[in-house]
């Protein structure tokens, strides 16, 4: 009798914990990304009353006589390849999930030893670091190494993100006809085009086409004839002031007042202590584009003089005239030479010379770059620069269906390099006795399909299907920032919920495998959530049984109290 008040009451504490899931379930019935659970009973022991017998012959074999003592729970698991419904919300930072994966979140951006957790809510926000974390908890969405442009807990939006630098103009196709009779070939007719720079600023290059008059196989020649910036100045013409330039033997910096290119450079004025140690030594070059060479004559202890000459180059900055700035440079040291005797070159490039002022030894000739400006050797041409021919002097024939490599330095490296392609132009003279070239850009002008873009401004960010975030920028570009990385495991029904709707791995789940998500298949909706899973009907239904089971099981209770009240009587 015993026996069947105990079985009741582990029935009637077993179907009280199946009410508690369909009751968490229902209460999450519009939880993100929720997953249901459901619950799965067994039975407990069994007293023996009787054990079983074989046959012997004469009797057959029989059956074991057991008892048993209740219920218990046996599992309750999370229905987590069901997948939800999906729910659109316009927001590009809500994702929605499919196939077995999950979001990898985390505490901390960088920390190595940090505690991943695992969601299918992929309700994410940018918190005021610019971070992309979950908008519930504020755990950081974590990226796949090496993928864009930022490592894996960088702020989405930062200094570095928020601005885009300009790139140069590298190719543009021009189209029209070069007519061989047109008399403004011989002084050169102008092809002008506006082209992007390396600082984001338009630039206009004007070309001159030319006759070759002395070829007989109607050839031409093409030079550029002037480089103009975003205000008209012509660059080798806005920039003919001096430059004081003032080196400090302290810590080897050149700094300078308006940085304007240099061409000549004077003996220079020492500045001495009391003691007679030059502090300072002051130069003053010309306003000319070009490098400078300069040297330093020191004395060693042995009596022997050596020369340390250097050479200056500068990139002009676009309305370099009305800098004021501050202006550091690198150094080179071109070569050492003891006396009169050969010089012996030195390829590094340097930022520090030190020397022992008592001795008069040189002691190093070494160190990192100090400045912005790098040396360059290349011989220029009023500001516009070589093209892999000397501009100055010479010019390249040019034939219709040709194109030309235009390479910049000096001044105009702000272009960088440049293809011009005539493939486009023909070269026939007119009928109707107007003779006239014509040629113009087809592509590679700002107005056109261009390779170069200005500078430009982060004004969106896009989410991808395989979770690649971009940065749209205001010049029509996108950069690839980062990508968000998922995880799956072998037995994804064995992970742990932990609350705030995230998982975490357990032993019986087995270790998280990252990857990106278009690797099983899957992808990533932007604007969209995972609806939960739960099913109203099905929960009902449940319900209904575990009301039942628990209304039998006390039953069970009342009646084994009934006959129990039974043999109490039998006393009187």
């Amino acid at each position: 009798m015993m026996r069947s008040l105990w079985s009741a009451v582990s029935g009637l504490q077993t179907h009280q914990l199946e009410m508690d899931v369909i009751g968490n379930n229902i209460a999450n019935v519009n939880t993100t990304s929720y997953k249901s659970q459901a619950t799965g009973f067994q039975d407990v022991l069994y007293q023996t009353i009787k054990t079983g017998t074989a046959g012997n012959g004469v009797k057959g074999s029989t059956s074991a006589d057991q008892v048993g003592l209740g219920a218990k729970m046996g599992s309750i698991n999370i229905n987590i390849t069901k997948p939800g419904s999906a729910q659109t919300t316009y927001n590009p930072f809500d994702l929605m999930i499919t196939g077995d994966s999950f979001f990898v979140v985390s505490e901390s951006q960088n920390s190595p030893n940090q505690e991943k957790y695992f969601t299918r809510d992929g309700s994410f926000t940018i918190d005021a670091e610019g971070s992309l974390v979950t908008q519930n908890n504020g755990l950081y969405v974590n990226f796949i190494e090496g993928e864009g442009i930022l490592g894996n807990g960088e702020p989405l939006i930062s200094d570095r993100t928020k601005t885009m630098a300009g790139q140069a103009t590298s190719e543009a196709y021009l189209k029209g006809n070069i007519d061989r009779d047109d008399k403004q070939l011989v002084e050169g007719r102008t092809i002008q085009m506006d082209v992007y720079g390396n600082d984001g600023n338009v630039y206009t290059i004007n070309f001159k086409l030319t006759d070759n008059a002395d070829d007989e196989d109607n050839t031409y020649s093409v030079q550029i004839d002037k480089i103009l910036d975003k205000n008209g100045n012509k660059i080798s013409n806005t920039l003919n002031e001096k430059l004081t330039l003032t080196y400090d033997h302290a810590n080897g910096r050149l700094t300078g007042i308006t940085p304007y290119p240099i061409y000549t450079l004077d003996n220079g004025v020492q500045e001495l202590d009391d003691d007679g140690n030059v502090l300072s030594t002051t130069y003053t070059m010309d306003g000319r584009m070009g490098q400078a060479e300069f040297s330093r004559t020191l004395t060693g202890k042995d009596g022997n003089q050596y020369t340390i000459y250097y050479s200056i180059d500068h990139h002009v900055p676009e309305e370099g005239e009305e800098e004021t700035d501050t202006a550091d440079y690198d150094f080179n040291v071109v070569y050492v030479r003891k006396g009169e005797g050969t010089r012996q070159y030195i390829n590094k490039t340097m930022a520090v010379i030190d020397y022992d002022s008592e001795s008069g030894n040189l002691l190093t000739i070494d160190g990192e770059n100090a400045g912005e400006i790098n040396v360059d050797l290349s011989e220029i041409y009023d500001g516009i620069g070589d093209i892999t021919f000397d501009i100055s002097n010479t010019t390249i024939p040019v034939a219709a269906g040709t194109s030309y490599r235009f390479e910049f330095n000096g001044e105009a490296d702000v272009l960088g390099s440049l293809n011009v392609d005539f493939s486009n132009t023909s070269n026939y003279a007119s009928s109707n006795g107007v003779h006239s070239s014509s040629v113009s850009a087809i592509r590679g002008d700002t107005y056109g399909l261009n390779k170069g873009y200005p500078n430009g401004d982060m004004n969106g960010i896009t989410i991808s299907d395989n979770g690649s975030i971009y940065a749209k920028y205001s010049n029509g570009q996108d950069v690839k920032l980062a990508q968000i990385v998922v995880a799956e495991f072998n037995n994804a029904m064995g992970l742990e919920k932990a609350g705030d709707n995230v998982y975490k791995a357990s032993l019986n789940s087995g270790e998280p495998i990252y990857m990106d998500i278009t690797e099983d298949g899957g992808y990533m909706s932007s604007g969209v959530l995972e609806a939960s899973n739960v099913d109203l009907a099905k929960e009902f239904t449940d319900m209904i049984t575990t009301q039942r089971g628990f209304q039998a099981n006390s039953r069970v209770i009342t009646t084994s109290d009934e006959l129990l009240q039974v043999l109490k009587g039998l006393k009187r």
